[in-house]
């Protein structure tokens, strides 16, 4: 991740939702290039606990369409 980011991503959780064993996080990251400029992406992550300990992580990512 040191040689991908140029700075850490800003995130922004639009919705979390937490049922069973199960979180689902919905949201927005910013990440900035080494020019400078900043792409938006779309995500989701899908955790899985057990044992109070995360036991998956399931990660989509796609870059923000302007509507």
């Amino acid at each position: 991740m040191a040689e991908v980011y140029v700075e850490p991503p800003i995130f922004d959780i639009e919705h979390a939702i937490a049922e069973g064993d199960y979180v689902t996080v919905i949201g927005k990251i910013s990440l900035k290039d080494k020019s400078g400029s900043t792409t938006e992406y779309d995500y989701c992550d899908v955790w899985k606990f057990r044992d109070g300990k995360l036991h998956e992580l399931k990660a989509f990512v796609i870059e923000a369409q302007q509507l």
